[in-house]
């Protein structure tokens, strides 16, 4: 637990220092002229993929893969896209944009909040529609070493992508321009 709070302060100072709060920051990936918000979450994943095997493996996090349904996965992604290219924030900078007195992304976090709600009440309804189940798709074998390597193998391939990543041309976008 204080590993995770610790990683989360880390994370947090990035954020802030990175500007993730401010909208411009998050869309400027989506016209691919700034990585830099990609750069601190691959490397957030990288840690926190380890950190969460140890708990994992020592017993003290429980994995509860839900049911794959390719529909599913697909409309939610779009919805998800959708959402961040019209409000300009990720579920995580949504918050750090409230702290920071975003009267949007306060709407912004009402709206999703309500649109979870309402996918929780309607999802018996729309079951049949998301397309096969293919069950839950776990990766971890039960094979410590096998699954140890799997581990450091993603986590160091992030690292890696977010390295590669890095540009001096990482530059906000202004939106208005």
């Amino acid at each position: 637990m204080l590993l995770a709070f610790i990683a989360g302060l880390v994370f947090s100072f990035l954020a802030y220092k990175s500007h993730l709060f401010c909208s411009d920051q998050i869309l400027s990936v989506g016209v691919l002229k700034n990585f830099e918000a990609v750069q601190i979450l691959l490397f957030a994943l990288s840690i926190s993929s380890v950190a969460f095997f140890i708990e994992y493996s020592l017993g003290d996090a429980v994995v509860s893969v839900k049911p794959f349904y390719v529909v599913g996965v697909v409309v939610g992604g779009l919805l998800f896209g959708i959402g961040v290219g019209m409000l300009g924030y990720c579920p995580g900078t949504l918050e750090m944009a409230i702290g920071y007195g975003s009267i949007d992304a306060l709407f912004g976090f009402i709206g999703g909040l309500a649109a979870g709600y309402v996918y929780t009440l309607v999802y018996p309804l729309v079951l049949p529609f998301l397309g096969p189940n293919y069950g839950a798709i776990n990766f971890y074998s039960g094979n410590v070493v096998f699954d140890t390597a799997l581990v450091l193998a993603f986590s160091v391939g992030l690292f890696i992508s977010a390295v590669a990543l890095q540009s001096p041309n990482n530059q906000v976008l202004p939106i208005e321009n």
